[in-house]
């Protein structure tokens, strides 16, 4: 049985080589392997790209003798909101000079997940205090990488002395910032253009915030949260920690 009318029958060419024409139509359509690699390295490639577009990372910088709270502030903070799901996309990492384990102040030890030679991209930077930052300012590997990454950084955030480190990098030049009360006396010697506000425990201009460091680094890595990831998420990760507590507290205390 056929179900194509005569007239149809009629009007169809009966000397064409279907055959062939299938066969190139064919050929012109399927991509041949070589193609296919392409194509599959590209999207791997464009996927990738994107997967590091929307990492928002933050890198806290690591050296001997730094003050405990300044790093682990921001650390437990970031952590919890990254721990309990409350920002995407955001990686909290650790530098050093060198990779490997340093010592803080109070003896607790901390590693660096990286050095200054393989650290990967990053959207923002925090540097904490030391009582001695001699050390620190005159490691060249340690300030270099400060400078050209801070440069490149969304965020740059300091807590105590760490001010030292962005002030010699050349991040606070006009900036308003903080850094621990009497740590103003070396910030005007030697970088007289800062607009010091000594009165303020957290300082937030343009992309720089600054801190008094110690515990007042708490404040100041919730800022940063807030900046990053909403006022809504900061609040909601200052509850989880109790902070909020802590902060109703104290003001009822002094009322």
């Amino acid at each position: 049985m056929t179900f194509i009318n005569s007239s149809v029958e009629a009007s169809v060419p009966q000397n064409i080589n279907w055959a062939s024409m299938i066969n190139s139509a064919a050929a012109a359509v399927v991509p041949t392997a070589a193609t296919f690699g392409v194509l599959l390295a590209l999207s791997a490639g464009s996927a990738l790209a994107a997967d590091e577009d929307e990492t928002f990372r933050i890198g806290v910088m690591l050296y001997d003798s730094i003050l405990t709270s300044d790093v682990t502030a921001p650390l437990e903070v970031f952590g919890a909101a990254i721990a309990n799901e409350v920002v995407e996309n955001v990686e909290i990492v650790t530098i050093g000079a060198e990779a490997g384990l340093i010592k803080t102040h109070e003896g607790l030890t901390l590693a660096a997940e990286y050095s200054v030679a393989n650290a990967p991209e990053l959207d923002a930077i925090i540097v904490g205090s030391s009582y001695d930052m001699d050390p620190v300012l005159d490691n060249e590997a340690f300030m270099t990488f400060v400078r050209e990454r801070g440069a490149e950084a969304e965020w740059l955030a300091s807590n105590c002395s760490g001010a030292y480190v962005l002030a010699d990098a050349g991040f606070l030049k006009g900036v308003r910032a903080t850094t621990y009360p009497g740590g103003e006396v070396w910030l005007k010697l030697n970088h007289p253009s800062i607009n010091i506000d000594i009165n303020e425990t957290v300082v937030v201009d343009q992309n720089v915030i600054t801190s008094n460091g110690s515990m007042v680094s708490y404040a100041a890595a919730f800022e940063l949260l807030k900046q990053v990831a909403g006022a809504e998420e900061a609040r909601e990760i200052a509850d989880t920690l109790y902070y909020s507590r802590l902060v109703r507290a104290f003001n009822e205390a002094q009322s």
